[in-house]
């Protein structure tokens, strides 16, 4: 199917990290370039990187020079003026070549949540989308001082101006249920689409138990809980003394992950490997797949893994896991952040060799809702609906 031209714009903070949300990205704008849309992609951070991933040959891409990261180095009040300075530069290239593209549809996310104010107000006919592909709290700035109270009490109050500046987006587009609840406090143009699985192997392996190995993929960081999914490994691992840990990845927890490994006398039982462009080829080559995240968007890691067939255990994060995993179906949920409740269930998938095989079986087979065409065909539709509304 190809659509009816239309030019689309992305604004980003940059696509320069090999991570979920890139490649999310990627296989969205790609599909749309495919599929009879221009496709535009803005970004202020991205300096000298490469792209992450490959775009649609047709796919112009646009630096706007705008690195705000670089502020930090200054003083208080020096940092307060350079700011002002580089939003104030932001919005006027912004501006610019909004007016030489003229797009139909703009779309940011709420990584971008302190432009949001001026991504959201340049003048453009286009309709204005945000995403969000992170849990709505771990967005607001109270979050990044939840231990300071001080802080938190002014962040709250900066919290309450910035996600209200969303009101201004004709849809905000979340990946689960949980996470629209929560933006409904802000906004009520606010509608569920979940990430696409851009790969679904036509044949599997067979996953007969004899890798007894276990797979993690993720950044090295905070959030994904690598630090948990040890502590959980160590209280089991005499118990299972064949099985081993791969995680794939890179990130500034790398050091202090590897310590914890060796502090539980586990190294050789987990791995910490760097990231591959082949992942479902490690997929294939392993009997389940293991989610400690503290928070999530949506997990896309799930449904790859799922969709080589093998099953899931995750933490009943906010938010994507109950989304996605049914639990004792395709795949076991543990209590959030409960590192025993997390091993318990680990141990039960180890031991229970038939009934792992049936849920991986399961688990490839609830993945077809999240294919390509299916979950693009709900942005086409939710495109034509906002522009017909503006006729």
């Amino acid at each position: 199917m190809i659509f009816n031209m239309k030019k689309i714009v992305y604004v980003l903070k940059s696509f320069a990290v090999k991570a979920g949300t890139e490649r999310v990205m990627s296989d969205k704008m790609n599909y749309l370039a495919d599929h009879g849309y221009s496709v535009t992609l803005f970004t202020y951070e991205q300096g000298e990187h490469s792209l992450a991933f490959p775009l649609h040959p047709s796919i112009r891409h646009i630096d706007l020079g705008t690195r705000f990261f670089l502020v930090e180095k200054y003083g208080y009040l020096k940092r307060f003026y350079m700011m002002a300075k580089m939003r104030h530069r932001f919005r006027n290239r912004l501006q610019t070549i909004l007016n030489e593209i003229q797009p139909d549809i703009l779309i940011t996310t709420t990584y971008s949540i302190k432009l949001i104010d001026i991504i959201l107000s340049v003048k453009t006919t286009a309709c204005r989308l945000v995403e969000s592909h992170v849990a709505c709290y771990t967005v607001k700035k109270s979050f990044d001082y939840r231990n300071k109270p001080l802080l938190r009490s002014l962040a709250v109050w900066y919290d309450r101006i910035m996600l209200g500046k969303v009101t201004q987006a004709d849809s905000l587009i979340t990946l689960t249920q949980g996470d629209a609840d929560d933006w409904r406090h802000y906004t009520s143009n606010v509608i569920v689409i979940p990430n696409p699985v851009t790969y679904i192997p036509e044949t599997i392996s067979s996953h007969d138990g004899c890798e007894h190995r276990i797979i993690c993929v993720g950044r090295l960081h905070e959030q994904k809980g690598f630090d948990m999914l040890i502590e959980a490994f160590a209280l089991i691992s005499d118990q299972c003394p064949e099985w081993k840990i791969d995680i794939y990845g890179e990130g500034s927890c790398k050091d202090m992950l590897e310590k914890r490994i060796d502090h539980y006398n586990l190294c050789g039982r987990i791995n910490i490997n760097n990231p591959t462009c082949n992942i479902y080829d490690e997929y294939q080559s392993s009997d389940f797949f293991v989610l400690s995240s503290r928070y999530e968007g949506f997990a896309l890691v799930l449904i790859e893994a799922m969709s080589c067939g093998i099953p899931c255990v995750a933490f009943r994060c906010k938010y994507g896991p109950e989304d996605i995993i049914e639990d004792g179906k395709n795949g076991l949920l543990a209590d959030n952040g409960n590192v025993k409740d997390l091993a318990d269930k680990m141990l039960w998938i180890i031991k229970h060799r038939e009934k792992r095989l049936l849920m991986g079986e399961q688990a490839r087979k609830d993945i077809h809702k999240y294919e390509l065409n299916t979950i693009m065909t709900k942005w086409h539709e939710l495109f034509e609906s906002l522009m017909n509304q503006r006729q």
